[in-house]
């Protein structure tokens, strides 16, 4: 008797996907614990002289038989020149990873990113700042075959035998080029605006696995779209305890787009140390090549900050969507970071989560 492998059949489906269409982009709530996959002019700009950030998100926890998940962590220093003329002036350079799984094929993306930025200070007083980054990424993709059986493998009882199929290679690395731009402003003590624009894959990589096989598929290439990200934040200190920090970020990625809107209320607590609770909460709302603009996520977001740590976490519930997550328990995504030799009343500065 033939069976019908439930992997073969989706190990198929995503060929097919990679041939007929190009690759989107992961997403994170938390979008600046992770500043190297928002906008890489923000290497080195927020408060303390250094920053060590990690972030862990799980997704579509019910909705499949293996979720998905993302790690990333991020290092970034921020310098100033030894030039009395560009006293005000510094630079930034980190390191950044990210790791997604997903699938039943154990399907694998790495990416790891080095981060360069410079920040021009505008006035004496370096409360404004322009910035400019440049991001040079790594980029690897894995399939795992031994998941994958095939009809001449059946020997009568079961899946034993190997395999003549022809399978493309499973794994292949690319390179990736990302831009930034950002302008910062701290209006006073307790106010401070900003605006960003970042493109990521400027030299639209190609992400298809038969890239270099062209006795197995016609076509061989899957080139990334170019991605836009589109962010303003505004912090203002109401008084020494509350501070409110609105934000909206703008992402367009090909026919996909996604905007979040929210933001965040630091609420500082008492005692003999720096403590703070951060409450958040995020409209999410996007199109697909195959729907219309349409408001489709809620995030909370609760955050603990004591002196130089800081511990994120937000849950996204659906709201709109077919699934409902009548079944399932959202998504969840945790953050932790550091930041080294604080320095408040640099100039500098961003939301933590």
């Amino acid at each position: 008797m033939i069976r019908i492998n439930l992997s073969y059949i989706l190990f198929f489906l995503i060929c097919l996907y990679s041939v007929s269409s190009k690759g989107q982009d992961f997403s994170y709530t938390q979008s600046f614990a992770h500043t190297s996959t928002l906008n890489p002019a923000m290497t080195g700009l927020h408060n303390g002289q250094y920053k060590l950030s990690l972030l862990n998100r799980n997704q579509w926890i019910k909705a499949t038989e293996q979720p998905f998940n993302m790690v990333g962590g991020y290092f970034d220093f921020r310098s100033k020149l030894p030039l009395k003329v560009a006293s005000k002036d510094a630079f930034g350079m980190g390191l950044g990873f990210v790791s997604e799984t997903q699938g039943i094929l154990d399907f694998k993306k790495n990416a790891f990113h080095l981060n360069l930025a410079y920040h021009k200070a505008l006035d004496p007083r370096g409360d404004q700042f322009l910035s400019v980054g440049f991001q040079l990424g790594f980029l690897q993709h894995a399939l795992g075959y031994e998941n994958v059986t095939f009809f001449d493998q059946f020997d009568g009882t079961g899946f034993n035998l190997s395999t003549s199929e022809n399978l493309p290679q499973n794994s292949f690395n690319t390179t990736d080029v990302s831009l930034g731009l950002s302008y910062q402003n701290s209006i006073s003590d307790y106010q401070l605006f900003a605006i960003g624009l970042a493109m990521f894959h400027v030299n639209a990589p190609n992400i298809a696995f038969h890239g270099n096989d062209i006795a197995t598929f016609d076509e061989t290439e899957n080139n990334l779209y170019a991605k836009y990200i589109f962010y303003t934040y505004y912090s203002w200190a109401l008084s020494s305890d509350l501070s409110l920090t609105p934000r909206i970020i703008t992402k367009v990625q090909g026919p996909n787009s996604l905007t979040s809107l929210g933001g965040t209320a630091r609420l500082k607590l008492k005692g003999y140390q720096e403590q703070a609770m951060h409450l958040g909460l995020f409209l999410h709302s996007g199109k697909t090549i195959n729907s219309s603009f349409t408001p489709h996520t809620l995030s909370l977001l609760v955050g603990y900050e004591l002196n130089n740590f800081n511990l994120g976490l937000s849950y996204d519930v659906g709201v709109v969507n077919r699934y409902n997550w009548s079944q399932n328990v959202g998504n969840f995504e945790l953050s932790l970071t550091y930041f080294g030799f604080l320095q408040n009343g640099s100039g500098a500065g961003c939301p933590i989560f």
